[in-house]
């Protein structure tokens, strides 16, 4: 019998009713975790999703929330509360894309992606975070993107709120270190979920592959074993890190990819037959 790196936690994981959050979810189940699924508006995703944490033996609630309305955010603690008596682990994993270039980008798709990529790990956390200090422990993890090290251009507020939500790890994890409430990121490169295949269809994926050294995109399970890692003692010295997950995308020619995508003669560059 292995060791489960995550026995008797609790953790609430939002945005999991598939791609990163789902992978996440099932794999703090596989390690033990007791596992909240949340999401805004999927209750069949989230259903699902905990069927699947359940077939593994662990318990499991899915509860939709509007991560970007207080109200929801209060109601998705306490019923977390009601239910296990604790939270130990967060993942802040949410998140929307609203591709444009910066002078078409209309106030509300900015404003959207914020809302859901920014402000709800700002709600969460705080929330969560209030009972975390309570407990004088916690972990909380957000799931960012190489695109708020390396803006992605024509990607809207996308790069802008991945930003923001590093500085935000960064910020929490100096004001909470005091209660032992360690706070982290996951910087992941392009993982093969519907939001990243759809923002990265046909030649423009070919030419993204091609400047990632591993040659592919990631898988979401690849992920989830990064935020096991730090959601598990096994990172207990580790806070206000960003663990970047992506292939080598951010030591690669990745700007270059940015320039070429912008090309509109993209579809005559010739893929390469190796």
């Amino acid at each position: 019998m292995f060791e489960k790196k995550l026995e008797g936690k609790v953790a609430i994981v939002t945005g999991s009713s598939r791609g990163i959050g789902k992978a996440i979810s099932l794999e703090f189940a596989r390690q033990g975790a007791r596992v909240v699924v949340n999401g805004n508006s999927d209750m069949k995703g989230l259903s699902e999703t905990a069927e699947e944490i359940r077939a593994v033996g662990c318990r499991s609630l899915p509860i939709l929330a509007d991560i970007s309305n207080s109200s929801d955010v209060k109601k998705l603690v306490s019923t977390t509360m009601k239910e296990f008596g604790k939270i130990d682990i967060l993942v802040n994993n949410a998140g929307i894309m609203k591709s444009a270039p910066i002078e078409e980008l209309s106030e509300d798709d900015w404003d959207n992606v914020m809302n859901v990529n920014l402000k709800g790990a700002f709600l969460c956390s705080k929330y969560v975070g209030k009972q975390m200090i309570k407990q004088k422990r916690g972990v909380i993890l957000n799931i960012a993107s190489i695109a708020g090290l390396v803006p992605v251009v024509f990607a809207g507020s996308y790069s802008p709120s991945k930003a923001a939500l590093i500085s935000l790890t960064h910020l929490l994890a100096l004001e909470w270190a005091k209660y032992n409430i360690r706070v982290n990121a996951i910087c992941p490169g392009p993982v093969e979920t519907e939001l990243t295949n759809a923002e990265w269809p046909g030649k423009k994926r070919a030419a993204r592959i091609k400047a990632i050294p591993l040659k592919r995109f990631g898988k979401p399970e690849e992920i989830a074993k990064a935020a096991v890692f730090l959601a598990s003692d096994d990172s207990s010295y580790v806070t206000g890190h960003a663990l970047v997950v992506d292939g080598g995308s951010v030591i690669s020619m990745y700007h270059l990819v940015n320039l070429f995508i912008s090309l509109p003669n993209l579809q005559n560059i010739n893929e390469s037959k190796h």
